[in-house]
Formats: structure tokens, sequence, C-alpha cells
């Protein structure tokens, strides 16, 4: 078993509670961790292991594609869907994080942190 990571992956996408949220949009970013059945440390082979950049553009699909209103709701759709997609995959972490959230606060992330496993 090895642990794959993406960290500081970013993307524009329109998710939130208030209306004006999900139309004008905002800045997030992931960090994952990937819990994978691998042999591609001693195969040498890609195939024997799960492809980084494919994962990161499968979670930007996920984040892109369909709105939500929380990111708990949005980092579960994108774990499930890593999970669905990828068998080599036995369990991840996701961190999920909305950048310079419109709040009464000041902050530079508010987010989530899920884990799922198989």
């Amino acid at each position: 078993m090895v642990t794959l990571f993406v960290t500081g992956l970013e993307f524009y996408a329109y998710h939130g509670v208030p209306a004006e949220e999900r139309t004008i949009g905002h800045r997030y970013v992931v960090d994952l961790e990937l819990n994978v059945k691998s042999s591609a440390e001693t195969s040498d082979d890609v195939t024997d292991s799960v492809d980084y950049a494919d994962v990161a553009q499968t979670v930007v699909e996920v984040a892109t594609k369909k709105q939500y209103k929380t990111v708990e709701r949005l980092a579960q759709v994108m774990g499930e869907t890593l999970l669905d997609r990828y068998s080599r995959i036995q369990g991840l972490s996701i961190r999920l994080a909305k950048r310079l959230p419109p709040a009464p606060i000041i902050a530079e992330e508010l987010g989530v942190e899920l884990t799922l496993e198989r």
C-alpha cells in the first residue's frame, strides 16, 4: 500500500448556501491523500498505481459539473467518485477549502476535511 498525494489543487466553482455564491463563484483548493493498492513501486509501471493527473482532473470535473450548497457535500461526492472510478484506491482523505470566503469574518480559508474508506 502506498499513499499518493495531490496538494494545492485549485479551481473556480459555484457552490454555497446563498444564491449569490452560486452565481458569482469562488476559488477553492483541494488536498488529497490516497491509500492505493499499488505495485508501481516495484514494476515502475503507472498502470500498477493511480494516475495523479487523472485523479486531479476527476476532482475538478466533479467540482465544476454540478452545484452544491455545502463544501461537506461537495467533498463527499468527490470522494465517492474517486472510490467508484479507481478500484486501486482503498481509502482517501480530502481537505477542501473555500478561499477568502464571503463571511462576516476575515479568513484565508474555510472548509472541511473528510476521510472515506472502501
